[in-house]
């Protein structure tokens, strides 16, 4: 999937995080960092400079813009492509009877178009130039103090604790099977935010991580990710997408997480809608559940994972795709659209990029599920940044769900927070090596 004119980089042997961690200062950057060693989902990292053109979207024609944009590329290959975020209440675009758009800081669809970049293959573990670009000189992030304040709650546990009940009545009344219902922590960031990240990448990362900078809005993105959303293939059209429903912490035995029916029927509920989502785009027969549900370890819990093939029809696109598909069924519940209506109404802010999709977007397209995402707002500078961290976690509700366990689940799904934190509030030299 590398393009043609892709050259191998030999003895560059740093790893994506320490590569982008090496970028110069004053070029902002996007970085897509799989966390490859774990993970054979992951086999790919990107870095790239943001100064590409830019496709920033907001509004109710975001869709058909995002549409006519994606129409004229030709390219198949991983590169040249499109590199940035989608957000969540772009569903609302492709589905207006969910919700009118709400005012929001971050924009629908924001996208820089990366022509020269990085590539890391960590199959291989070779980096490849594409584009003509030279590595940077790899060396040590600058040492730089950083202060983060106590993580707050937005609300507090009773209020999550009412809204999981109220979505347990709206199960009960047959209005949705489930529903995924979050919360959001803020903490207010003075310093290096991106040797912090990229600290983080290195070290507990998610299979499908992203630091992305916008600097001119003062936003940065950070996404730990263990969820993949689409791999589409520009080739032979193959579509891959794998929903994850169940976490326990990693101290707990899996064996826990296996032998819940409550668990297993919120997965099993998200692979058939994903499974009927990919059909309306599919080759009839073509769609398979290659695995209903299996375990994985990722940093901080176990998850159960579930797995969707299909062959795209000849005539569909990947904006068809995302229309068929997007926000991912993990994240909103089932049925979607009514799953996605309950959470408009229960919960108080926008999500934003939090549950939209981070990666890749064109023929080939690779996009996790933005969760284990903190979303970073201030000043302009990464390097000394002021401003404020927003981060947010979920729990799919289902007729069975126990509202206070819920809650003790949603609070397992900060333990990486609580890491980048402690990561934050360390001298950056320490914990990039």
């Amino acid at each position: 999937m590398l393009p043609f004119n892709a050259k191998p980089i030999p003895h560059l042997s740093a790893s994506p995080a320490q590569v982008a961690a090496s970028w110069s200062r004053k070029e902002p950057i996007v970085a897509l960092i799989g966390n490859g060693k774990h993970s054979r989902w992951s086999r790919w990292s990107i870095i790239a400079p943001a100064t590409g053109e830019r496709l920033t979207l907001d509004g109710p024609e975001a869709m058909a813009t995002l549409r006519a944009r994606m129409q004229n590329n030709p390219n198949d290959s991983l590169l040249p492509n499109w590199i940035g975020y989608l957000g969540y209440e772009l569903g609302f675009v492709i589905e207006p009877s969910v919700a009118s758009l709400p005012t929001q800081a971050w924009p629908l669809v924001d996208l820089f178009w990366c022509e020269k970049a990085l590539v890391h293959d960590s199959k291989t573990n070779e980096w490849w130039s594409v584009g003509e670009i030279d590595p940077p000189k790899i060396s040590t992030p600058l040492t730089s103090s950083l202060t983060c304040s106590t993580l707050t709650d937005c609300a507090d546990d009773a209020s999550y604790i009412d809204a999981v009940k109220k979505t347990i009545e709206y199960i009960h009344a047959g209005d949705v099977f489930q529903a995924n219902i979050t919360r959001r922590f803020t903490s207010v960031i003075d310093g290096d935010i991106r040797s912090a990240a990229l600290a983080m990448l290195d070290n507990q990362g998610g299979w499908f991580g992203a630091w992305i900078e916008f600097p001119e809005d003062g936003r940065f993105l950070l996404s730990m990710s263990p969820e993949l959303f689409l791999q589409v293939n520009g080739e032979n059209g193959e579509i891959i997408t794998r929903p994850m429903k169940g976490t326990r912490p990693e101290a707990e035995s899996p064996e826990t997480l296996l032998s819940s029916e409550k668990d297993a029927a919120e997965l099993h509920m998200i692979v058939d809608l994903m499974r009927n989502d990919l059909g309306r785009v599919c080759e009839f027969g073509t769609i398979e559940v290659r695995e209903a549900r299996t375990i994985e370890k990722h940093p901080t819990v176990w998850q159960c994972v579930g797995e969707i093939r299909g062959k795209m029809r000849k005539d569909a696109s990947i904006c068809d795709v995302l229309e068929a598909t997007f926000p991912a069924g993990s994240i909103t519940g089932a049925p979607k659209i009514r799953a996605m209506q309950i959470i408009d109404q229960l919960e108080d802010s926008p999500r934003g990029p939090y549950c939209g999709a981070i990666g890749i977007l064109g023929n080939s397209t690779m996009l996790n599920v933005g969760i284990r995402t903190a979303l970073f707002t201030g000043s302009k500078d990464p390097v000394n940044f002021q401003g404020t961290m927003t981060y947010s976690t979920g729990c799919g509700i289902v007729a069975e769900s126990d509202p206070h366990a819920e809650l003790a689940e949603s609070e397992v799904k900060t333990h990486i927070l609580h890491t980048l934190v402690g990561t934050i509030q360390k001298n950056s030299s320490e914990v990039l090596h």
